[in-house]
């Protein structure tokens, strides 16, 4: 079993493009200073420049975008699972991308004689950003597909739930809620913006919004259930949005720490290759392996009895074709 990928590792491999760029960008400013005009010639209509910017404010953006783009990858780079390695590639491609254009507006500036107004960009400069962008992606592609990192929940730290010990015949029912503040205030504000908007801006604007917000407010505070039905998850003001997972399409629950950005990207309904995430701030989640080897993660308080109460309702005397990976 190949050892899991650390923080630092994965740190280092995706700042390594963005390094190696911002050298690039440096020695060749260096090399062509003095060919290239000032100002710089730096938006292009086409081939044509219809923006300028001069040399040493040039230089300080280039540094900027590369470091300031490279330090958002890293961080991101350094979470969890397939959250990371989608980090990584988009960082490579980003990296591939912004530092050619940048590459590119040194080059035809300095062909230009002088004049920034005489530069032009052909058209193979932004095709061949667009290719170096894939290749570089693909290159990071294969550098995560080397590493280790941990893709699912389970194996993470937290303490076995095990299983309660239920009488036979005996029925047990777990319910918690949980809430987030911040998305009930950005939906609140949104459904307000909607409303306010409806006779300056028009219902096209206003209804969107305000029907966006509502739907924040009412996935702000969510009810989760355990029981003989399995888990339901479900709004606790509405009707919508609903979930619920039968016992039968469980393998087995446990109580994991699940980090937003690190593992689902963001807070909220989340989807990602292997899991789904019902998100609403960070700490522990009861975390379920259904039938099919997809995981869902909710976070909720007290998800260490809710996993046992689950290992215990769980069918232990299903079919092999249905019971899968179940203990």
């Amino acid at each position: 079993m190949k050892q899991m990928t650390g923080r630092g590792t994965m740190a280092a491999l995706t700042a390594l493009p963005f390094a190696v760029a911002l050298a690039v960008e440096l020695v060749l400013f260096a090399v062509l200073r003095d060919r290239l005009p000032d100002p710089l010639a730096t938006h292009f209509a086409g081939a044509v420049p219809d923006g300028f910017t001069g040399r040493t404010a040039f230089t300080f953006v280039c540094a900027g975008l590369t470091v300031g783009t490279g330090a958002l990858f890293v961080l991101a780079g350094t979470r969890r699972g397939t959250f990371a390695r989608w980090s990584v590639v988009t960082g490579y491609g980003t990296v591939g991308l912004v530092a050619s254009a940048l590459v590119s507006v040194l080059l035809v500036n300095a062909d230009a004689g002088g004049a920034a107004a005489d530069a032009r960009m052909p058209l193979w400069h932004p095709v061949a950003a667009l290719l170096v962008g894939v290749v570089l992606g693909l290159a990071g592609w294969v550098v995560t597909r080397r590493q280790a990192l941990p893709d699912s929940l389970f194996g993470r730290g937290g303490a076995e739930p095990g299983r309660l010990d239920l009488a036979e015949g005996e029925v047990a029912g777990w319910t918690r809620t949980v809430s987030s503040l911040p998305l009930a205030l950005v939906g609140l504000a949104l459904a307000v913006l909607g409303c306010a908007l409806a006779v300056p801006a028009g219902l096209p604007v206003a209804v969107p919004l305000a029907l966006v917000g509502l739907l924040m407010l009412s996935f702000s505070r969510l009810t989760v259930t355990v029981g003989p039905r399995g888990l339901g998850v479900s709004s606790a003001a509405l009707p919508r949005p609903r979930m619920r997972v039968a016992l039968t399409d469980m393998s087995e629950a446990s109580s994991r720490p699940v980090s937003p950005l690190g593992d689902f990207g963001g807070w909220g309904w989340r989807v990602r290759p292997g899991a789904t995430g019902i998100i609403l701030r960070s700490g522990q989640a009861l975390v379920v392996k259904r039938a099919n080897g997809r995981e869902l993660a909710v976070t909720v308080d007290d998800s260490a009895t809710a996993a046992a109460l689950l290992n215990s309702l769980i069918p232990r005397d299903l079919p092999p074709a249905e019971a899968g990976t179940r203990p």
